[in-house]
């Protein structure tokens, strides 16, 4: 390791460490939280950039992700793009690299559509590439764990988390980026949902509408009687991409209400989170 890399790499384990230990015991309650509210700041109307900042907020207290990052994989044009992406806390430059380059661990990961999971890079590396490759960003990493996104069964993109630290990452750490990579691929499947719909407007902001309840079929119907007034108008909101602060202003009622109500709107619809929600709604013609 060079002089600059290594006074890099010093740097950044001096400012991370006393702001990530590993656990002895793993606390599922608090994970389960955390990704709780994750899911639930994960809205269509979110870009990358929000997507990826709010998500690291939030995992950043269950995973050493000194670096995190969304990458976008264009088909057509065969590249991956960073968008977002943070280290250390700091948002870094986006950046497009070629997604069938031949030394990188995010090519390799789109290429087989297959997760890289590494706990000690000089080791490991060479299970996915013939050389280890020069970071195109950021310090060289000592842990990373990438996870393939895929959108009704095509391949769209990945999902990151890296840091400067050896055997930093086991196997709960991976399930919960997949999870956090479904969040992802939800939200980017209902804003597709959207511009399909708007494909013949004027490219403003979806908006939802409730269908007839006579157009709905004998199931759907039964299904959407579950719910309350209440809880339609709150399912209507979140749809249309308001925050739990939002619709309790335009309801007139605390936060705290509002989220009384999303968990029975939840409970009743057999989800765990707003996205969820707003794609079974869609998917029972209740609003379109």
């Amino acid at each position: 390791m060079g002089s600059g890399n290594k006074k890099l790499f010093t740097q950044g384990l001096s400012s991370w460490r006393n702001s990530v230990m590993r656990a002895d015991t793993i606390d599922w309650t608090e994970r389960l939280r955390i990704l709780n509210d994750v899911a639930d700041l994960i809205t269509p109307d979110l870009t990358i950039e929000q997507i990826t900042s709010a998500i690291y907020t939030n995992v950043n207290e269950i995973i050493d992700a000194y670096q995190f990052v969304v990458g976008i994989y264009n088909k057509s044009e065969g590249t991956i793009t960073y968008k977002g992406g943070i280290e250390d806390g700091k948002r870094n430059l986006d950046f497009s690299f070629d997604a069938t380059a031949p030394n990188r661990l995010a090519s390799w990961c789109i290429t087989n559509e297959t997760e890289i999971f590494i706990n000690d890079f000089d080791k490991e590396y060479s299970k996915y590439l013939v050389t280890k490759p020069i970071p195109l960003a950021g310090p060289s990493p000592n842990s990373a764990i990438y996870v393939p996104l895929k959108l009704n069964g095509e391949l769209v993109g990945l999902i990151t988390v890296r840091t400067i630290r050896k055997n930093a990452y086991q196997q709960h750490h991976l399930h919960i980026l997949k999870t956090v990579g479904n969040f992802i691929v939800r939200a980017l499947e209902l804003r597709k949902i959207s511009a399909m719909q708007d494909l013949h407007g004027k490219g403003s902001q979806k908006v939802w509408r409730w269908r007839n309840t006579q157009d709905l079929s004998a199931a759907s119907s039964k299904m959407l009687m579950q719910l309350t007034e209440r809880e339609k108008e709150v399912l209507y909101l979140l749809a249309a991409g308001l925050s739990n602060k939002g619709i309790a202003e335009k309801l007139f009622v605390s936060a705290g209400t509002i989220k009384t109500h999303t968990l029975n709107v939840y409970l009743k619809m057999g989800v765990a989170n707003r996205t969820s929600a707003i794609m079974k709604a869609v998917e029972f013609g209740w609003i379109h």
